[in-house]
């Protein structure tokens, strides 16, 4: 089956009633069209906004002055991971504003396994949800912080800049839509679909809401990468591995 193939495929089935956010966002990403952000855009944008705001503290570390420090033993950082840790903001997450908020944060737990998250705070994804709306109040167009602690802090931090993600979309997540599709439908299928939905994507253009954009394309080894452009500074992040298809 080509691009083509899957594209008409895609066509047809999302032209359907039942719910299938993802096929529709794969069908969008393939014609190059930006019809309606689904599951897919909605994490490929939540990964360049965390990607800006490592570039942007990249951009105001001075690591000339760290290194020598480090060396000259004065600064009173063991290591560079140190003093980048030093020059976190974390008053930026006192008051966050709503657009800010509601686009990273709500979603962003379900961009990190489950055992991530229990790993990195010794909680689960539902428990850190309930964590963060009880520590938010929303007033005047943005969230405020009620009770500032080490945990939320440590939370918001992570979501606004981790990198350790879950593939942008799943086999089981396909399965799981394909079952919303008449019988009729689902007899009709490709054997293998999600490998072929994933290579479709090859090249690929996802656009930011700040007009940059993002290309998608497969490794060598068969990896979904996203080329991203955060500050126009290239950064490529495995999007799907290989081992997954």
């Amino acid at each position: 089956m080509t691009k083509h193939d899957v594209n008409r495929f895609l066509e047809n089935i999302t032209a359907l009633p039942p719910p299938i956010p993802i096929l529709r966002d794969v069908a969008d990403l393939i014609a190059e069209k930006n019809r309606r952000s689904g599951p897919i855009k909605k994490r490929i944008e939540r990964f360049y906004m965390r990607l800006c705001r490592l570039q942007e503290e990249l951009g105001r570390m001075d690591l000339k002055k760290a290194r020598l420090g480090a060396a000259l033993g004065v600064t009173g950082y063991k290591t560079l991971e140190d003093f980048a840790f030093s020059t976190i903001d974390f008053s930026r997450y006192r008051k966050i504003t709503e657009k800010e908020f509601d686009k990273l944060f709500p979603e962003g737990l379900t961009d990190f396994e489950e055992s991530f998250l229990k790993k990195s705070f010794g909680l689960g994804r539902e428990e850190l949800q309930s964590v963060i709306e009880e520590s938010y109040q929303k007033a005047e167009g943005e969230y405020r912080l009620l009770r500032e602690n080490s945990l939320i802090l440590s939370v918001m931090r992570a979501l606004e800049t981790s990198l350790e993600a879950v593939p942008i979309f799943t086999a089981a997540e396909v399965t799981e839509e394909l079952q919303t599709l008449p019988s009729s439908i689902r007899e009709k299928l490709p054997t293998q679909l999600y490998p072929l939905l994933v290579s479709s994507l090859d090249n690929a253009l996802v656009t930011h809401s700040d007009g940059r954009t993002t290309k998608l394309s497969l490794s060598p080894k068969g990896d979904l990468a996203g080329t991203f452009q955060p500050g126009g500074k290239p950064w490529t992040l495995v999007l799907i591995p290989a081992e997954l298809l």
